[in-house]
């Protein structure tokens, strides 16, 4: 059977610096599970970190690209409307 949910996360207007706020606190909550996860399958379990090595570089570039967007918008003095969702499904077995 398959589940499958949609929740939306962000849904607002918010200066560059707030969508600053909001986003990389997203980012960063996301580098940090993945951190923790390479440490501990590797140092924990010996297990294979490629996938969340991985992960962390494309967030790298994810929060180096959001500061360069926002830096691009800053001195527009406009509001920018974030819509945030999260899907969730059953995953596939391999």
């Amino acid at each position: 059977m398959k589940h499958q949910q949609r929740f939306q996360l962000i849904d607002g207007a918010f200066t560059p610096s707030e969508a600053g706020r909001v986003l990389f606190s997203l980012v960063k909550s996301k580098i940090d599970y993945h951190s923790l996860e390479k440490y501990s399958n590797e140092e924990r379990f010996g297990q294979d970190i490629a996938h969340s090595e991985q992960r962390l570089k494309e967030l790298r570039k994810l929060d180096a690209a959001i500061k360069e967007f926002l830096a691009s918008v800053a001195d527009e003095k406009q509001n920018l409307k974030i819509d945030g969702w999260i899907e969730i499904s059953s995953a596939q077995s391999s």
